[in-house]
């Protein structure tokens, strides 16, 4: 049996350097969310009358120009030296889309299954019989040990300016995923949050069988979304782990820890 986990939207092919864009881009729109924390666009400058009192006809903005890989890939790779991050980012490709639906998951969510699987942990799941009852192991959460320390590895301010440099492009392409008036930002502060607000479990989660796979025993974990079930999968010390990361990002941004009341 596995353990189930299924994705929102799908790329054709995806590489795992791509999971380290999918849990710290949940941090990098803080940067520019701070200066407009309602999620809404500031206004569009009016054109200048001309002579005889009337605006000029108003034009389409042109979308942002490209940012190819070749000059996305330095600027990641800059803010870490773990070799295990920077195989992973040398494998990706197509890596401003890629972002984009990454924080489209992980805003609503969605694990980015697809986006990692070409590089999922090593080794089966497995699981452990304890008193008649099915446990998941320490070997299946130590899966994860590799990616939660390329997740630590990245300095949290130097991927603040990278998002800062290339959030246009990254916000073109989220809402060409159908979301035409989409702020990436709100969507990215809601990823960050998820990752931080997600419970940690110290005793190994117990399971049932269904269907072919496994399934929390317990239905509070099994209601959670398939982030946080994912985030228990990689063990409370991963787990920790990687929301000290994502805590260490809204620090040094200072973001708040909590959405703001709507008034």
């Amino acid at each position: 049996m596995t353990d189930p986990e299924s994705e929102r939207r799908t790329l054709s092919r995806g590489e795992w350097g791509a999971v380290i864009l999918a849990v710290l881009v949940v941090a990098g729109a803080a940067w520019m969310w701070l200066r407009n924390p309602s999620g809404e666009q500031p206004p569009a400058a009016q054109p200048a009358a001309d002579s005889s009192g009337q605006q000029p006809a108003a034009q389409e903005s042109a979308p942002p120009a490209p940012v190819p890989d070749s000059q996305a890939k330095p600027q990641l790779e800059a803010i870490s030296n773990d070799p295990a991050y920077r195989r992973w980012l040398a494998a990706a490709d197509d890596i401003v889309r890629r972002w984009a639906i990454a924080t489209d998951n992980l805003a609503e969510g969605v694990t980015p299954r697809k986006v990692l699987e070409p590089a999922a942990p090593k080794g089966p799941f497995r699981v452990f019989q304890r008193g008649g009852k099915t446990f998941m192991s320490a070997e299946s959460c130590a899966r994860y040990d590799e990616f939660a320390r390329a997740v630590s590895s990245v300095d949290a301010r130097g991927f603040a300016g990278v998002y800062k440099a290339m959030r246009p492009a990254v916000e073109f392409a989220y809402r060409a995923l159908g979301y035409p008036n989409g702020s990436l930002d709100a969507a990215t502060a809601r990823g960050l949050r998820r990752i931080e607000g997600a419970p940690v479990i110290e005793s190994d989660p117990e399971l049932v069988p269904e269907r072919g796979v496994y399934l929390f025993a317990d239905p509070k974990l099994e209601g959670l979304g398939q982030v946080e079930k994912h985030l228990l999968r990689m063990g409370a010390k991963n787990t920790r782990s990687i929301q000290a990361k994502a805590r260490e990002i809204r620090e040094a941004l200072a973001f708040p820890a909590e959405a703001a009341s709507a008034k």
